[in-house]
């Protein structure tokens, strides 16, 4: 019988080698072994995705391993919060995200959902293409936090503006931390010129925005 220790380092060198058969074994073990789901997240998957990220940004990994760690680390979460009791899986906020309307990729929205659900904030992953509305009424019908819109396609990259005037025609601006993000490379000019309230390129700094928007806006700790 292993440790916790022990399974939990194996997830994170799982996640670290892109190995996800491994890493998805390790999680039924420890779930077998009658350690907590939530243990098992917080020190196996949590640390590795983290870790990724941040090799990542200083530029040590390509955008393609960031991926799969995160496919890697997101079939085995996925597992570990199917297995725990009804209620006990408590984020500490939740997340409303998706490519803005117009635009067909959603190359970095699988890395954000596996990343911001590791570290406590529920992500409702709305894909790709979405229309502003669709965006509002899934924030509204979840109750939550934040609304994040990513446009990785330059001409897309109004719809972020167009999101964020039609929060505000709704009297609903304030209600939502509204954050911005992908590859079209928005900038604090342009997060500032449309009222987001915070954005980024990189998904750790994206956790960082979101840690500091949730607990300056909404009093949230993460």
């Amino acid at each position: 019988m292993a440790t916790k220790e022990e399974i939990c380092n194996g997830m994170k060198d799982a996640i670290l080698s892109y190995d996800k058969a491994k890493c998805m074994e390790l999680a039924k073990q420890g779930v077998a072994e009658n350690i907590k789901a939530i243990e098992l997240i917080n020190d196996g998957l949590t640390p590795a995705i983290q870790t990724l990220g941040e090799k990542f940004g200083r530029g040590e990994i390509a955008l393609p391993y960031l991926m799969v760690g995160a496919e890697t680390m997101q079939e085995a979460l996925n597992y570990l919060l199917e297995t725990m009791p009804k209620g006990e899986y408590k984020p500490k906020a939740k997340m409303v995200l998706g490519s803005v309307k117009g635009d067909i990729h959603d190359l970095g929205i699988s890395i954000v959902e596996a990343v911001f659900q590791a570290n406590g904030i529920h992500v409702y992953n709305l894909g790709k293409d979405v229309p502003k509305e669709k965006f509002l009424e899934k924030a509204e019908a979840e109750e939550a936090d934040i609304i994040g819109c990513s446009a990785l396609l330059t001409g897309t990259l109004f719809e972020q503006k167009v999101m964020a005037a039609f929060l505000k025609k709704q009297g609903l601006r304030e209600k939502y931390i509204y954050l911005i993000g992908g590859g079209a490379c928005p900038s604090a000019q342009w997060c500032e010129e449309i009222g987001a309230d915070g954005w980024a390129t990189d998904v750790m700094l994206g956790l960082d925005a979101a840690k500091k928007s949730l607990a300056e806006k909404k009093g949230i700790e993460i």
